[in-house]
């Protein structure tokens, strides 16, 4: 009967998009065997990941699924595409999924490939099922330690942070899109005397990052467990406390408490969660300014006063003027349950009365749970949980929302994504650029757990937008992208907003570092002028008096432009008298521009026009290895260099150098050897370098020689040559992997002479 079922779904999988009726839902995975701990993330063009965990093979096997903006699976298999099939203890730990600016799929996962130890692996799944971080993922962590709940907090410029804990310390680590490390050392590590765990995060201001956690206060297991707050900027560096915020610091917090944290919008944050002090389960907040100070009542602010009631599990949203925050509510012996939400203005008084606003009553086993807030088209929504009336085990799926005053905003006031009553297990939910929220959760209705998923839009309603908003996405460059050009192709996608001729409801205006560069009334590819350096590009659409859209439409990216150069580097002069010889060794530079035969920005191309009646000689230059030039006519030779493009177009503007050999005629006894007239480093390519670059040095008699790297600081980090050496022209290669990227010297040192010159290592 599954097998039929999977069929079926196969065969109608094309066709499936978001349901209007709450029994019906989405069917994404069918699989034989249960399917588990679904995570959901929203795209930019209003579509989705799915995740989840799938015990079809007797593992539990990680499987991804990405769905448009109507709900269509993306990808061939309906059950989406096998991950990892690692060995995995999903009953131990938990995992995390999100997305980056660019629309990949990241996914940390727990499992115990490398034994028992149950280490972390990440993956970056791209948008058409490429595996951008290798077939296996990065391993973020490798030891012995147990790390039961890897985070995930992606970043505006691309960098993705993660968080973990193992056993006693808690781990951070960043890496870029291309999954190498930004931060040095990579990985920062901390612990307290008994302990922290619990990590959360949240993106802050300009690329930092807030991290919530809580530290044990002694050596039992049911010892008091305190809250703190830290916050790193992009560098890895701690901007508040490096001992931690503190948040909460009474008995009151107990073993099953989960609180997390959200930024304000202003450089601080704010903490919520709930305690049990006085043995009184309640919820509480706490602001912490930009400067790292609790500012509102020590331990927080109590959100509900309302008497003989408990309060738990919250999840919080903030609002730009304070924060609003959901929570689920009993009776002080857990025989009933409802659900509250609380608005705290940006000073922590309450703004819906000091019991807060109730969304579901306090019913007797109608227990609400698996809460999460939403900002949800200028109002304030809430996904939840609720056991169906009569069973402790059948719940339903349900959302509601809040205006700024605490009214109800649909008709009826809550909204059924699911009223099928079945056991499911834990949902996930998000809230993708058209203000739906989306949910995906495990359900047993017709056997074992599938996977379903559904919609919900602002107005309450299921299914397809009728009214779907404006949209602007640039597709292309990648925000940070770094180009070796004085343009870029800019590429950006204009939905639901006519920009034709006729009947046109507007135009999309070009902005670079906040200066308007063009009108346009089609999308496509628009040729993007640059300037040297950062450039802030912003596509915003307007309507026909040349006015933005309310609310505004734009999208940006950040470009930065390193125009190339190429330039000899030897010989230094415009004219160079070789005599006595056959050839003559040409060095050059390429700067801001990738050499690569099937790759890169281009290649290079040498030009050398020998005197009257000799035939010119083209090099095609893939790298900047030396090139010999035979000489076998006396007069000038012409040497130009310069750069083209991969379709072997010459760069616009032209980037190019010259130099003239004059090759003459011996008229005394030739010279053996033409030794250099000076003691002196005579070239470093390329400069700035990634990884290696190559040193030249002169040396006009034998003699002793060191070579050695200083940084900044003076401290030598490399010895590269410490010997005898003998007269003449030298070469050697500097590989810096291991180094970070800054500012270097190398020094050529001989008895009594010294020479030095900058380098710079770029990563």
């Amino acid at each position: 009967m599954k097998r039929a079922l999977f069929t079926l779904f196969c065969t109608l999988s094309a066709l499936a998009q978001w349901p209007t009726d709450p029994a019906q839902n989405l069917l994404i995975c069918d699989h034989t065997g249960e399917q588990a701990l679904p995570k959901i993330v929203a795209l930019s063009e209003g579509g989705c990941y799915i995740a989840w965990q799938d015990l079809a093979s007797g593992n539990y096997d990680i499987y991804l699924q990405r769905l448009d903006a109507n709900g269509v699976p993306q990808w061939e298999d309906p059950c989406g595409i096998l991950i990892s099939d690692h060995p995995q203890e999903t009953w131990l730990t938990d995992w995390d999924v999100a997305a980056d600016v660019s629309d990949n799929c990241i996914l940390a996962i727990n499992d115990i490939r490398n034994g028992s130890d149950r280490d972390i692996t990440v993956y970056s799944i791209g948008p058409q099922q490429e595996f951008l971080w290798g077939a296996d993922g990065i391993a973020l962590s490798n030891n012995d330690g147990f790390e039961p709940d890897p985070q995930i907090e992606p970043m505006d410029n691309g960098d993705i942070v993660f968080a973990w804990q193992e056993e006693t310390n808690i781990h951070l680590r960043r890496l870029d899109a291309q999954g190498a490390d930004v931060w040095n050392p990579p990985v920062i590590t901390f612990t307290q005397a008994n302990g922290v765990s619990i990590p959360r995060l949240a993106e802050a201001d300009s690329g930092a990052v807030v991290l919530s956690y809580l530290a044990q206060q002694g050596t039992s297991f049911m010892s008091p467990r305190y809250l703190y707050l830290r916050k790193y900027d992009l560098s890895g560096n701690a901007l508040w406390n490096p001992s931690g915020v503190p948040i909460m610091t009474i008995s009151g917090i107990g073993i099953q408490m989960r609180p997390d944290v959200v930024y304000d919008g202003a450089g601080g944050a704010y903490s919520y969660w709930y305690d049990a002090r006085g043995n009184v389960h309640h919820v509480y907040a706490q602001h912490v300014s930009a400067a790292g100070t609790a500012e509102w009542t020590a331990n927080g602010v109590q959100c509900d006063l309302t008497a003989s009631e408990l309060q738990m599990s919250p999840s919080a949203v903030n609002t730009g003027f304070g924060l609003v925050i959901f929570y689920q509510t009993s009776n002080s012996v857990q025989s009933m349950g409802g659900l509250e939400a609380q608005y705290l203005s940006p000073t922590g008084q309450a703004n819906w009365n000091t019991g807060g606003v109730t969304i579901s009553p306090l019913l007797p086993d109608e227990h609400v749970f698996n809460v999460k807030a939403f900002v949800q088209n200028g109002n304030y929504a809430v996904f939840y949980s609720q056991y169906a009336f009569g069973s402790a085990v059948n719940t339903l799926l349900r959302a509601c929302q809040l205006g700024e005053a605490g009214q109800f905003t649909w008709s009826p006031t809550v909204s059924d994504l699911c009223n099928v009553a079945s056991e499911k297990g834990r949902p996930d939910a998000c809230i993708n650029p058209l203000n739906q929220i989306i949910a995906a959760w495990p359900d047993s209705r017709t056997a074992t757990m599938d996977i379903y998923v559904q919609n919900v839009n602002s107005s309450g309603s299921l299914g397809p937008l009728q009214d779907i908003p404006p949209l602007v996405r640039i597709d292309s460059p990648e925000d940070g992208a770094v180009v070796h050009a004085a343009s870029v192709d800019l590429v950006f996608d204009v939905d639901h907003f006519n920009l034709g001729p006729n009947n046109r409801e507007g135009s999309v205006l070009i902005f670079d570092n906040g200066i308007a560069i063009d009108t346009l009334q089609q999308d496509g590819v628009y040729s993007m002028p640059l300037v040297e350096g950062l450039n802030t590009i912003f596509v915003e659409l307007f309507d026909l008096n040349y006015q933005p859209l309310v609310p505004q439409v734009v999208d940006s990216v950040h470009v930065t432009s390193l125009l190339p150069e190429a330039y000899f580097t030897s010989p230094s002069q415009d004219t160079v008298i070789v005599s006595a010889v056959n050839s003559v060794t040409v060095h050059f530079a390429v700067e801001n521009f990738i050499l690569a035969e099937d790759s890169g920005d281009g290649h290079a191309v040498l030009i050398v026009t020998p005197p009257q009646f000799g035939m010119p000689q083209n090099y095609d230059l893939y790298n900047t290895n030396p090139v010999e030039i035979p000489l076998d006519l006396f007069g000038n030779y012409e040497c130009l260099l310069f750069l083209v493009d991969n379709n072997d177009q010459q760069l616009d503007p032209p980037v190019r150098d010259t130099v003239n050999i004059w090759f003459s005629e011996v008229s005394a006894d030739p010279i053996p050897d033409l030794l250099p007239a000076d003691f002196s480093i005579t070239a470093t390519y390329p400069n700035p370098f990634n990884a290696s670059t190559t040193i030249e040095y002169a040396l006009p008699t034998p003699a002793h020689v060191t070579l050695d790297v200083i940084d900044i600081t003076g401290r030598n980090v490399r010895t590269l040559l410490d010997a005898e050496q003998p007269a003449g022209q030298h070469r050697l290669t500097f590989d810096a992997d291991d180094l970070p990227s800054g500012l270097y010297f190398v020094r050529l040192t001989a008895p009594g002479r010294t020479d030095t010159r900058k380098i710079v290592l770029l990563k």
